[in-house]
C-alpha cells in the first residue's frame, strides 16, 4: 500500500485558529457572566473522610453486628428546617463530600500529614439509621494531587485537559465556592451540590413561580445550575489578550419529594435484603431511590412470596407488617413482567406502571417494628415522571429564560462579604456577555429526481414529495402485528402508496401474522426461515422491543417497529417518515447534501465513535480477581460503504453512513492475555479503514473522527493518544501509510444558552434559528472550540452542543480551517435519513449512539432472560449479539 501523505508526528497541542467567517453575523445574549477573581489568594486543598461505626439491632435472640460505614461521599438530603439552622465555618469551602478547601493552612509541616478528630452523634442529624452511632470520626489530610493553589490558576487551568500533569483544582474550588455563599442565607436557598442550588422561595425573584404540586407527592422546585470556566473574553489582532474566569448560570425546575426517603422509613432494610430474594432499594444520584423486584414471575403482585427464615409469606404482607409499605391501590391483581432491565406492571386494561409507583408507605399504616413517623405519604421516585414533568416545566422561551437567570444571579450572593472573603465576586450590576455569532445558511439537499431543496424545508401542500436519492427494493419482507385487538393489515396499502410516492417499490409481504409478546420471536424465526430479510412490526403492547432486537441478531432479519397509536397518522407525514426509514433499513439513501465540498471527496473517511461505560470497577476488586459482569459498549458509524449508479461509485458515497457496535472490557480491566478497551476500539477503526479500501480499491487519504460519550476531562486523551491510536491502526497496513487525521469531540455537559438579541425575518419567536454558530468571547482561550445549534427546540430554549478540535495533522496543507470544520459539522446534521429536518448532532454520531444504546439494551435483556449474573464472555458476546459481518465488509447501495 503506497503512502497517502507524508508521515506525521503526534501533536499534543493545536494553535488557536482564526474564527470562522461563514454565515450571517448576528448578536446574541448569553447566560455567561464575568467573575472578578482577586489575585494571588492562596487556597489549601485537603482530602476529607468521615466514618461511623453502626451496630445492627438484635434479631432472633442474636446480638447485632458492628460495621464501619464511610459517609464521605454519601449525599444527604436536608429538609428546610435543617437548612435554616445550619452553621457553617466561613473559612471553609466544602462540597460535603471528599474535598475540603480552606483559606488558611490547616496542616503545618510540624503537625504531620493528617489531622483526626471526632464529632458528636448529633452532627448526623435526625436520621434513624444512625441511632446506634456514638461518635463520628473525621480525618483531614493534604490532597495528594496538589496541596496549595492560588486564585491566578484559572488561566493555566483552561488547557489543563491537554497538558501532561495539568491541574484543574481551581475550577473545582470555584464551583464549590460559588455555591458556598448561600450558606449564610439558608432561608432563601440551599446548595445541593457544587453545580446545583435550590431556591426555597422562588416567588421572591422576578418572573419565578412558587413551588407547585405535580402529583404523586412530588413538587417542582426551582434550581440554579451553574459551572465556572475560563473564557477568552477579548481578542487583539486575532490573539487572546485578556482571558477571564466566568460563571455560566442556568435556571431549571427539578421534581423532588416533600417527604423523607424510603430508606429512612424501612429500617435495617439491608439486613433483610438477603431474605427478600431480589427485592431491593437502589440509590441513584440526587438521593432518588427506587424499589424493584429483580425476578420474573407469572404471579400477580398480591401473590408473590418471599422466604423469611424457614417460612414463606406473601411479599405485600411482609412489607406492610415489617415496614409499613403497601401496594398501590388497584394493582394487587397485576402481573409483573420485565422490560429492559426494570420491572414494570401492567393491569388488565393495558395500563403500564413503573416500579417506582408500585409500592408506597400510606397514611395510617402502623408497621410492627419501630417504623416511626409514617403519618406522611412517601412515594418512590419515578424517573420517567420526573423527566416528563421537568421537560414541560423547563420549556421556557429564550427571552423569558434570560430574564429569570438575570434575576436569579442575586440568589447566589456572590457580591456579599463571604464572596469577598473568598476573593470571588460577581458584581451586583454585572450583566451577562453579549457575543457576535453567525447563522449558517441551510444546506441544499439532493434527491433522486435531481431536485434540490433547502434542508429542513418540507414540500408545500399538494406538491408531490421528492423521490429518494437511492431507492431500495423491498421484496422479501414480513408484516407482524403484536396486538390483541387489530391485525393492522389495512396499513399495508398505505405504506405501499407512500413508498411509490417516494420512488421505491414495496411488494406485498411474503409473511403475515398476528402475534403476542411471547410469540413474536418465534414468528420472526419463521419469517427468516421463509426467506424474509426484513420485518415491519406494529405493536400495541409493551415489552416486545428488546425481544425483537434480540431476534434480529439471532435470526439475521432486519426489523422496524411502529407503535399502534401512530397508525392514526399513517396517512400524513408520519407515513412518509415510516417509509423513508424503511428505505434506509433496506439499503437505500433518501437524500444527500449537494453543496458541501468535503462531503463530495472520494478519499475522505468520516467516522463517529460513541462509548457507553459501565460502573467503574474498584481497585480492590481487580486486585482480588473479581471479573466484571457488565461490559463496555462501543458504537461506531462511518461512510466506508459506497453508493453506485451504473456500476460506478458516486461522489456522494461520502454521505452513506452505516452503523456497527462491539462489546469491550471496561477501561479499568487490564488482565494479561485479554483484550483491553483500547484493543476493541482499534479493531473497529481498523475494520472501517479496511472496508473503505475494499469498497473503493484504495484506502482513505484523510480521516475525520467525531468522538462522543467521553467527559470533557478526557478530551486530553484524544488529543495526546487518540491520533496515535488511529496511526497505529493504519500502520498495521503499512509502516508508510499515514492518513491525515482530525479528531473532534462533542460535549453536552455545559449549560450555555444563546438567544438572539435582535429579531430576524422568518424567525419563530425569540429563539435562534437552527444553524447558529458561536466561536468567540465565551469559548476556551487556549483550545479550538465552537458551539453549534443545529436543531430547533419544539418548546423552550435550545441548548447548543460544544465541539472541540483535539487533534489535527501537523502538515499545514492537510489542516482544516474553523469554517471547514463548522460547515462540515453543520452539513452532517442534515443527513439523518429518517426525517427531512436537521438533528442536534452530526448524523454519524446519532447513528453510533443509537447502535451503542441498542447493544446495551440487548445485553440487559439477555442477562434477564437467562437470569445470568455471572461474568460475561467477551468473545461469545460479540459473536452472538454483535454484528455478524466479515472483516472489512461494507454495504453497497445502488441507484
Amino acid at each position: 500500500m503506497a503512502p497517502a501523505v507524508p508521515a506525521q508526528e503526534v501533536s499534543t497541542g493545536i494553535a488557536k485558529k482564526p474564527r470562522g467567517t461563514a454565515g450571517q453575523p448576528m448578536q446574541f445574549k448569553t447566560n455567561v457572566y464575568p467573575l472578578t477573581i482577586q489575585k494571588k489568594i492562596p487556597y489549601f486543598k485537603h482530602d476529607f473522610r468521615v466514618k461511623v461505626t453502626i451496630k445492627t439491632p438484635a434479631e432472633n435472640g442474636k446480638e447485632g453486628k458492628e460495621f464501619t460505614r464511610e459517609l464521605t461521599n454519601s449525599s444527604r438530603y436536608y429538609d428546610d428546617e435543617t437548612r435554616k439552622t445550619a452553621n457553617v465555618n466561613k473559612s471553609l469551602i466544602y462540597d460535603r463530600a471528599a474535598i475540603l478547601f480552606t483559606l488558611e493552612e490547616l496542616i503545618k509541616k510540624t503537625e504531620g500529614e493528617e489531622i483526626t478528630f471526632t464529632l458528636p452523634r448529633e452532627a448526623l442529624g435526625s436520621n434513624d439509621i444512625f441511632n446506634t452511632v456514638k461518635e463520628v470520626a473525621v480525618a483531614v489530610k493534604k490532597a495528594t494531587d496538589r496541596y496549595q493553589i492560588t486564585s491566578d490558576d484559572y488561566t493555566a487551568a483552561a488547557s489543563a485537559d491537554f497538558v501532561e500533569g495539568g491541574d484543574k483544582s481551581i475550577f473545582e474550588l470555584l464551583n464549590i465556592a460559588t455555591s458556598q455563599c448561600v450558606v449564610d442565607h439558608t432561608d432563601e436557598c440551599a446548595a445541593d451540590s457544587k453545580s446545583r442550588i435550590y431556591i426555597l422561595n422562588p416567588g421572591d425573584y422576578n418572573g419565578l413561580q412558587e413551588e407547585r404540586e405535580i402529583g404523586d407527592g412530588q413538587i417542582l422546585r426551582t434550581s440554579i445550575k451553574k459551572t465556572v470556566k475560563t473564557i477568552e473574553n477579548t481578542l487583539k489582532e486575532g490573539k487572546v489578550v485578556n482571558p477571564i474566569a466566568a460563571i455560566v448560570i442556568d435556571v431549571s425546575l427539578t421534581a423532588i419529594h416533600k417527604s423523607e426517603l424510603l430508606s429512612s422509613k424501612m429500617k435495617n432494610f439491608r439486613a433483610h435484603q438477603s431474605t427478600l430474594h431480589g427485592l431491593k432499594v437502589k440509590k441513584t444520584y440526587g438521593n432518588k431511590e427506587i424499589i424493584t423486584v429483580a425476578g420474573f414471575t407469572q404471579e400477580t403482585v398480591a401473590n408473590i412470596t418471599v422466604e423469611i427464615g424457614q417460612k414463606r409469606m406473601k411479599m405485600v404482607e411482609y412489607l406492610k407488617k415489617q415496614y409499613g409499605v403497601v401496594c398501590r391501590r388497584g394493582l394487587n391483581n397485576c402481573l409483573l413482567y420485565r422490560e429492559t432491565s426494570l420491572v414494570a406492571v401492567r393491569d388488565t386494561k393495558g395500563n403500564s406502571f413503573a416500579p417506582e409507583t408500585l409500592m408506597i408507605i400510606e397514611q395510617g399504616v402502623k408497621p410492627d417494628q419501630n417504623t416511626a413517623n409514617t403519618s406522611r405519604q412517601v412515594i418512590l421516585e419515578s424517573g420517567s415522571n420526573d423527566t416528563c414533568a421537568c421537560s414541560q416545566a423547563n420549556a421556557t422561551p429564550g427571552d423569558e429564560r434570560m430574564a429569570k437567570i438575570e434575576s436569579l444571579t442575586e440568589a447566589l450572593h456572590l457580591n456579599g462579604e463571604r464572596a469577598k472573603q473568598m476573593g470571588i465576586v460577581l458584581g451586583k450590576d454585572t450583566h451577562a456577555f453579549k457575543v457576535a455569532g453567525r447563522m449558517l445558511p441551510a444546506k441544499k439537499l439532493l434527491y433522486g429526481d435531481k431536485k434540490t431543496t433547502l434542508g429542513f424545508v418540507r414540500s408545500a401542500p399538494g406538491v408531490p414529495p421528492p423521490k429518494v436519492f437511492s431507492p431500495a427494493s423491498v421484496k422479501d419482507w414480513a408484516f407482524l402485528a403484536v396486538s390483541n385487538r387489530d391485525d393492522y393489515l389495512w396499513v399495508i396499502p398505505t405504506l405501499q402508496q407512500k413508498a411509490r410516492a417516494h420512488g421505491f417499490s414495496l411488494d406485498a409481504p411474503r409473511f403475515k401474522d398476528v402475534v403476542s409478546v411471547q410469540t413474536v420471536a418465534s414468528a420472526l424465526k419463521r419469517a427468516a426461515h421463509d426467506g424474509c430479510t426484513y420485518a415491519f412490526i406494529i405493536s400495541d403492547m409493551d415489552g416486545d422491543h428488546d425481544i425483537v432486537k434480540a431476534a434480529e441478531r439471532e435470526y439475521g432479519i432486519m426489523t422496524q417497529q411502529l407503535r399502534g397509536k401512530s397508525t392514526e397518522k399513517i396517512g400524513a407525514d408520519t407515513g412518509s417518515n415510516v417509509v423513508l426509514k424503511m428505505n434506509v433499513k433496506n439499503g437505500g439513501v433518501n437524500h444527500v447534501v449537494a453543496d458541501e465540498p468535503l462531503l463530495l471527496r472520494e478519499d475522505l473517511l468520516i467516522m463517529s465513535l460513541v462509548f457507553d461505560h459501565p460502573s467503574s470497577i474498584s481497585k480492590k476488586d481487580m486486585e482480588d480477581g473479581v471479573r466484571p459482569t457488565c461490559p463496555a459498549v462501543v458504537g461506531i458509524s462511518s461512510n466506508a460503504a459506497v453508493i453506485k449508479a451504473g456500476g460506478k461509485i458516486l461522489p456522494e458515497s461520502c454521505q452513506n453512513f452505516v452503523e456497527k457496535f462491539a462489546y469491550a472490557n471496561p477501561r479499568e480491566w487490564k488482565k494479561e492475555g485479554e483484550p483491553v478497551f483500547k484493543d476493541t476500539v482499534s479493531d473497529l477503526i481498523k475494520n472501517e479503514v479496511l472496508a473503505f479500501k475494499n469498497a473503493r480499491g484504495k484506502p482513505p487519504r484523510q480521516i475525520i473522527v467525531y468522538v462522543s460519550g467521553v467527559p470533557e476531562a478526557e478530551r486530553g486523551y484524544w488529543s495526546k493518544d487518540g491520533k496515535s491510536l488511529v496511526a497505529d491502526v493504519c500502520h498495521t497496513f503499512s509502516a508508510a501509510y499515514n492518513p491525515a487525521t482530525t479528531i473532534i469531540t462533542l460535549s453536552t455537559e455545559g449549560c450555555e444558552r444563546f438567544v438572539p438579541d435582535q429579531k430576524l425575518p422568518n424567525m419563530r419567536g425569540p429563539d435562534p434559528r437552527i444553524g447558529l454558530v458561536i466561536d468567540s468571547v465565551v469559548v476556551n482561550p487556549k483550545v479550538n472550540e465552537f458551539f453549534l445549534q443545529s436543531a430547533k427546540a419544539l418548546k423552550g430554549t435550545p441548548r447548543t452542543i460544544k465541539y472541540t478540535l483535539v487533534a489535527e495533522p501537523t502538515n499545514v496543507a492537510n489542516q482544516l480551517t474553523m469554517d471547514q470544520i463548522q460547515n462540515l459539522t453543520w452539513a452532517l446534521t442534515h443527513l439523518h435519513q429518517y426525517c427531512f429536518g436537521t438533528i442536534g448532532f452530526p448524523s454519524p454520531s446519532r447513528i453510533a449512539a443509537d447502535a451503542a444504546k441498542r447493544a446495551r439494551d440487548l445485553f440487559r435483556a439477555r442477562q434477564f432472560s437467562t437470569r445470568n449474573k455471572d461474568p460475561y464472555n467477551l468473545e461469545e458476546l460479540n459473536a452472538t449479539l454483535g454484528y455478524k459481518c466479515e472483516k472489512g465488509s461494507s454495504t453497497t447501495r445502488s441507484v
